[in-house]
């Protein structure tokens, strides 16, 4: 029985490490997507709005924000998937 516990807390902590990796490499993804932005819209000045929102930075910004959020969505679905321990 013990053996079966520590191979499922094995397997757990191997999980968690893949999706949590995951998970910071998506969210650095992410921040490359906003300097992007960030760096469009100060090329396009104050006046560069309707621009903006219609910007593929934007779009690319907001789906890697989406993308981030998916990402720590299974990391919190691995973390209260922790076999008790015991």
């Amino acid at each position: 029985m013990a053996e079966a516990l520590e191979e499922s807390t094995n397997w757990w902590a191997q999980e968690l490490a893949l999706v949590e990796g995951a998970a910071l490499r998506i969210e650095g993804l992410e921040a490359v997507a906003r300097g992007a932005f960030v760096r469009h819209r100060e090329s396009l000045g104050p006046e560069g709005g309707a621009a903006l929102l219609r910007s593929h930075e934007l779009a690319t910004w907001l789906q890697a924000r989406r993308d981030t959020d998916a990402a720590w969505g299974r990391w919190y679905e691995v973390m209260v998937a922790r076999p008790p321990e015991g």
